[in-house]
């Protein structure tokens, strides 16, 4: 098993909405859903593998939580639409010179974190533009 690599090929969240919890991704990242079936779990469609699920919980996501990273090319644009959707801020953005990146983060209504990922080469390092 050592000289082998095990690819991720799904993540899923706890949600005590699936419903509201899709639409607030389809709204914001304009990724598509599966209803399968509606409200008990449903299958998110972020345009590459790999998919993401949302499965009816009871009781909402606490404690760590592991983070799941998004690229998008504005970071400050998606975290306030995200804020205006019922998100907490984690970090507004910065750089992270290692990657030559920016990024920010948000706790969603439901209690995933997400960061929103601007990749290297999209801007001028120590500046925001």
């Amino acid at each position: 098993m050592a000289d082998r690599v095990n690819p991720v090929i799904f993540v899923d969240f706890p949600s005590t909405d699936p419903e509201a919890m899709s639409n607030f991704y389809a709204a914001l990242f304009g990724w598509a859903f599966n209803r399968r079936p509606a409200g008990e779990f449903h299958e998110i469609l972020p345009g590459v593998k790999p998919n993401l699920g949302i499965h009816r919980a009871d009781s909402p996501m606490s404690g760590p939580v592991p983070r799941v990273y998004v690229m998008v090319d504005e970071p400050s644009v998606f975290l306030a639409t995200a804020v205006s959707m019922g998100a907490t801020v984690l970090w507004e953005e910065k750089e992270w010179p290692e990657f030559g990146a920016r990024y920010a983060a948000f706790r969603d209504p439901w209690g995933a974190e997400i960061c929103l990922w601007r990749d290297k080469g999209t801007y001028t390092p120590g500046s925001k533009s």
